[in-house]
């Protein structure tokens, strides 16, 4: 049987951070609004009657081989892979190749998608169906092993959904509502994607303003609650399709984020939010926890050219990107 699998990535606008356990426990629940992309993260998997395991990283460059599943490798650039086998122990050899569209540490949940990706394949070679919750929480748990910190759920919720996601994190887990509607068209033509040169580490980011937040400090508390404030008014924003209005919220997101820890910004980043702010642009922020990866900026389709050159100019790269309503997608071939 061989199983191909994509998901998409996402684009975060509003919340992040508030997603990972036990911070939503914390602050009497977080909230995330995040948008699907069609830049995805690929997985393929080939049943084999060697008894041997196979994973290759195409982008990463790198591939390991063994006929004993306990020697997978648990850290590293494969240890996304080798984690996930030893937790659904299949039953013979298996190759596992890989791919990223997004560039290494983009910020854009590709790992996470990834992630997902893979836990379908391997439960449609199963044959075996579990809710999507599960996934979500096999999924994280997965991810925390890896990095060895806790790992937020918004970006696994948008590669198994798709679409726009409006979530809420509390005691019952996450409850998300979808944003189909037709005008999500014009807030596609409102946001350049540009890759700011530098890939980041996004989990040290988050545990270090985790950690802090447990710890009881007041101004890391104050800012992410009023993050989360700001997600929730993104909601309502979202909800009736006021894209006018969005630009100051995800301004003052990225205000509060870029304050809450050292490393979420640093001087390529300020310099490129300057210069789009300079041609027209509405608003910018960095994706994921920051420090470098990806940068949405929103503008008028007047300023648009302008502001991405400005971006281009000091050093980004502008991404094409649609929106995915699809969520993961699976293939089997016999």
């Amino acid at each position: 049987m061989r199983v191909d699998v994509s998901a998409p990535n996402r684009i975060d606008l509003a919340g992040g951070t508030t997603d990972i356990y036990p911070l939503y426990l914390l602050m009497s629940g977080g909230f995330t609004v995040n948008v699907a992309i069609n830049v995805k993260s690929i997985v393929t998997l080939i049943e084999t009657d060697d008894h041997i395991y196979r994973l290759c990283s195409e982008d990463l460059k790198q591939s390991f081989e063994s006929d004993n599943l306990d020697d997978l490798p648990i850290s590293g650039p494969l240890g996304l892979l080798g984690l996930s086998l030893l937790n659904f122990n299949p039953a013979r050899g298996l190759s596992v190749t890989t791919r990223n569209d997004a560039p290494p540490g983009s910020g854009l949940g590709a790992s996470s998608a990834l992630t997902v990706a893979l836990i379908s394949g391997l439960l449609k070679m199963r044959h075996e169906e579990v809710s999507s919750s599960e996934i979500v929480q096999i999924a994280a748990d997965i991810e925390t092993a890896l990095i060895g910190v806790p790992a937020g759920k918004q970006d696994h919720i948008a590669a198994l959904y798709g679409g726009m996601s409006l979530i809420h994190f509390g005691f019952k887990g996450y409850e998300r509502c979808g944003y189909n509607k037709s005008d999500l068209d014009r807030l596609q033509n409102m946001i350049i994607l540009t890759y700011t040169g530098a890939g980041h580490f996004s989990g040290m980011n988050n545990w270090e303003i985790t950690k802090k937040f447990i710890d009881g400090d007041q101004a890391t508390r104050s800012k992410l609650l009023e993050i989360r404030k700001v997600a929730l008014e993104m909601r309502k924003v979202v909800e009736i399709g006021d894209w006018n209005s969005l630009g100051k919220l995800v301004s003052a997101e990225w205000n509060l984020r870029r304050s809450l820890a050292p490393g979420v910004s640093n001087s390529t980043i300020d310099s490129m939010i300057l210069a789009a702010q300079s041609a027209g642009a509405i608003s910018s922020k960095v994706c994921g926890a920051g420090g470098g990866g990806c940068m949405v900026t929103l503008t008028s389709s007047e300023k648009r050219s302008s502001v991405e050159k400005a971006l281009c100019d000091q050093g980004a790269t502008i991404m094409d990107f649609e929106f995915d309503s699809h969520g993961v997608t699976t293939h089997v071939t016999p």
